[in-house]
């Protein structure tokens, strides 16, 4: 939406800067992302002139547009219609006599036959990497989940659109290209010439220029050992010098590590079969990433279900998890489920399951000290004067070094990060925790 509004002569300015037009690009993956949508829109009205416009897009407005229907927005557009802003927003938006509010809807039903649309963007002002869109919606039918209302079914791009798309980023200099989609994993098989993930990855890696490319969300029943085997042959430590590698960095949708829980969820795989995918992925990948997502406090998750998920999580070789609080969704099948779990019982399991991912986290940093590693720069931090860049296998890194690094992957090799050595330790997220002292 940026790139084509900038193409339309439109100038982009920061959001708490008075405009003409405010877009807010919702989620409606839990009930709070609707709320906070909800808000930036009343702050967005607040911040606007009278004639300004408030335009909410996305998501929210596509699975539930009568709750994002409010007075302080002019325009719902689904997710269709919001890549074609600019032609919106050409077009007149309704008031009723000038007073009171009414936002206009523009919100098309997604259906079967709706396709993946393809883009012509080259470059993702301000970053290093570059996300390239391969999949969008999702043929599963999880009870907890509204993807399917706002996305549709499962669309892929051809292989061919793909390539000719990554080319183009990796001519703007984008030398890491992050693979995304809503159901990463069935990529190909709507395609009128079926074809897999895995043979994507090896049509991408021929790329000329690109430096490497990186899976985002991948379910576990479609970690195949075909997926495995593409990753782990075209790894870092196998790539020869120059030759586009895969990140070693999976993250999982996990949900969660007891199997009544994941039949309550629809999910279509158990607790075993997925623990001995992740057993595999480790011993076949030297210094993979693993991370994972788990919903805690689904409707009838015990407390027995919760500690079988504990110990699910203790017995891999998770790297780190991201937590969230059941949120339950209109028009989905768990949202008139029984046994609800109360609200403070549901806080305690996402802490207890957030401190046992910030333990494995420090465990898997710790076992990467002293590895060599590939780290692609970013930025330089404004208060310590460091740059900041990510290794393949996910772990960010600090270190002393010239501009001429950011966008650029360097070899180093990995350290503590030390107030010793460093003198004050610069203000970062808990995932800045090493510091790459050594070039090779």
């Amino acid at each position: 939406m940026r790139h084509r509004c900038t193409k339309a002569g439109y100038e982009i300015v920061p959001f708490g800067q008075g405009a003409d037009v405010y877009v807010v690009n919702t989620c409606t993956v839990t009930a709070e992302a609707d709320r906070e949508s909800r808000r930036l829109a009343r702050r967005a009205r607040r911040l606007a002139p009278e004639w300004g416009r408030v335009v909410l897009a996305g998501c929210a407005p596509q699975a539930n547009p009568d709750e994002m229907h409010i007075p302080e927005a002019d325009l719902l557009l689904g997710n269709a219609e919001k890549i074609h802003l600019p032609h919106h927003l050409s077009l007149p938006v309704r008031r009723n006599g000038g007073e009171a509010r009414s936002p206009e809807v523009r919100v098309a039903p997604m259906e079967d036959g709706t396709r993946l649309e393809t883009f012509s963007l080259s470059h993702f002002e301000g970053r290093t990497r570059a996300l390239l869109k391969v999949q969008d919606g999702c043929d599963f039918s999880c009870s907890f989940c509204a993807t399917t209302l706002a996305r549709g079914p499962s669309r892929s791009l051809g292989p061919g659109a793909c390539a000719a798309q990554a080319e183009r980023l990796v001519g703007d200099r984008h030398i890491e290209i992050v693979m995304t989609g809503i159901h990463l994993g069935a990529y190909g098989r709507d395609l009128e010439e079926r074809t897999t993930l895995s043979r994507l990855v090896r049509r991408l890696l021929e790329v000329r220029g690109l430096g490497r490319l990186r899976l985002s969300s991948v379910e576990p029943g479609e970690l195949t050992r075909e997926l495995i085997r593409t990753v782990s042959t075209h790894a870092y430590e196998n790539a020869t010098e120059g030759e586009a590698y895969v990140c070693r960095h999976f993250h999982i949708p996990v949900q969660s590590g007891d199997d009544e829980v994941l039949s309550r969820m629809g999910r279509n795989y158990r607790s075993e079969p997925c623990a001995s995918k992740f057993e595999e992925i480790g011993r076949r990948i030297p210094g993979v990433c693993l991370g994972a997502d788990f919903i805690s406090g689904f409707p009838g998750e015990s407390d027995s279900a919760f500690e079988r998920t504990l110990e699910w999580v203790r017995a891999v070789p998770l790297a780190y998890m991201h937590v969230f609080p059941y949120s339950p969704r209109a028009g989905t099948e768990a949202a008139a489920m029984g046994k609800k779990l109360s609200p403070a019982t549901v806080r305690s399991r996402v802490r207890a399951l957030g401190d046992l991912g910030d333990r494995k986290w420090a465990a898997f940093v710790a076992s990467q000290i002293g590895a060599r590693a590939e780290v692609l720069f970013e930025r330089r931090l404004k208060d310590g004067g460091f740059l900041t860049g990510l290794t393949d296998n996910y772990i960010r890194v600090l270190a002393n070094g010239p501009d001429d690094w950011i966008g650029r992957t360097v070899q180093l090799r990995l350290e503590p990060f030390g107030r010793n050595e460093v003198g004050r330790q610069p203000r970062t997220s808990r995932f800045e925790k090493l510091w790459g002292v050594e070039r090779l």
